[in-house]
């Protein structure tokens, strides 16, 4: 039998392709609705209108599939859909054999719904094709569940990597202890850090994750990283060690932005390489680079490389106090201040920094001579433009604050929440 129903009966019922009487995702998604409502503590848990839209958007998925196993089209994308939706599911709690039940639902609904108004002399031949395509996707979607809730049990049973993540961040890990764990130490790896954010301005960033969010992340993490990313989550922060070898640098910013729709924040993000060895180092400097980014109100992911002289005038001593002090004339003068950063952050440009500002470019002007003759440095010409930049980034970053011990470990457990 052809792949393809309608490479076999170019109609079925009615007269019409098979294709076109496939029902609306709403049509299924009440009926799959009741499932988990009734008899279930996921309404307590889930607000309703988050339980509608993820039921409606696997529904979709699942019709997608069965679309283009209809017209012999390529399946690896609706699949992957599905298996994501069916570890929403999972991390929701609901068990295995609820969503086996769930899926025969919409299945056999979707499949009613096509041969409803068949006619046995006309249209036996579709049927039958139909049933065995439907046949084939009942097995499709079986190993999709299996496949899903087999990641999500790997997710969870996290603490044995969780160890040996605590260990390379401490320094004492050994490949004895890792290969206790079920772990293979790599000679290299990309240390990952990302602070979660959220999404609504104005609000303080998380304190804690909620275990829903941190096992969406995890899983994120591991399916990008081939399950070998190694992760410390903590409090509004994570670091993901990810063996170098599985780490594309040039897909960097598409890892944190995957990692963003996983956790419904916006995130900062930077990373660097770093030894076995050097692992500890790398995390230090990687959350020093994430707290530059908070100080100057950076989002999104910023390549180390890309903040090197930030974090080089970040550094507590004896010149990041002698930045910071250039600016100190300035501190009675905040209209003045507001004016320099902007002007240094819109490319020291008078026409971008007056339309920031709300201001005449003559205003603007005036400001800039202000600067010069308070402070001594022309934010007009290069040289005072270095120094201005140099110094603002030392002020931002706190580097005139005195020097914090070093070391711990960054991210606070989330446990402790």
């Amino acid at each position: 039998m052809p792949d393809s129903v309608l490479s076999a009966r170019a109609e079925t019922t009615v007269g019409r392709p098979v294709l076109d009487r496939l029902p609306r995702a709403s049509t299924i998604s009440g009926k799959i609705m009741s499932l988990f409502i009734v008899g279930s503590d996921l309404p307590a848990r889930v607000p309703l209108a988050d339980l509608r839209r993820d039921v409606t958007a696997l529904v979709n998925a699942c019709l997608e599939l069965t679309a283009r196993m209809l017209t012999g089209g390529e399946t690896a994308k609706p699949l992957a859909e599905v298996r994501a939706g069916i570890m929403e599911w999972a991390r929701e709690g609901v068990t295995i054999d609820a969503m086996h039940k769930a899926v025969r639902v919409g299945t056999q609904a979707v499949f009613d719904h096509l041969t409803a108004r068949a006619r046995l002399d006309e249209d036996h031949g579709a049927v039958i094709d139909t049933a065995h395509l439907f046949v084939r996707l009942s097995r499709e979607l079986a190993m999709a569940i299996s496949q899903a809730y087999l990641r999500d049990m790997r997710v969870a049973d996290s603490d044995a990597a969780d160890v040996v993540a605590t260990a390379l961040i401490a320094g004492n890990a050994t490949p004895a202890m890792a290969r206790a764990c079920g772990v293979r130490l790599a000679e290299n790896y990309c240390v990952f850090a990302v602070e979660f954010i959220s999404p609504h301005a104005g609000e303080p960033r998380p304190e804690c994750l909620a275990p829903r969010t941190i096992r969406r992340v995890r899983a994120e993490v591991l399916h990008h990283t081939d399950d070998k990313a190694l992760m410390r989550m903590g409090s509004g922060t994570a670091t993901f060690l990810i063996p170098q070898d599985h780490f594309d640098p040039a897909r960097a910013e598409r890892f944190a932005d995957q990692i963003a729709d996983a956790a419904r924040a916006k995130v900062r993000a930077t990373f660097v390489t770093a030894r076995a060895d050097g692992i500890a180092e790398g995390v230090e400097r990687t959350h020093a680079v994430l707290d530059i980014m908070r100080r100057l109100r950076r989002v999104g992911l910023q390549r180390f490389d890309d903040l090197s002289l930030e974090y080089q005038l970040s550094r507590p001593g004896t010149a990041g106090k002698y930045l910071t002090a250039l600016l100190d004339p300035l501190e009675d003068h905040p209209v003045l201040l507001e004016t320099l950063t902007v002007h240094l952050t819109t490319r020291s440009t008078r026409l971008r920094t007056a339309r920031a500002l709300h201001v005449h470019p003559n205003t603007v002007d005036y400001r800039l001579n202000k600067i010069a003759e308070i402070t001594g440095l022309d934010p007009t010409q290069s040289d005072g433009v270095w120094r201005l930049r140099s110094a603002l980034v030392a002020r931002m970053t706190g580097a005139g604050e005195e020097e914090q011990a070093v070391g711990g470990d960054p991210d606070q457990a989330a446990q402790a929440c």
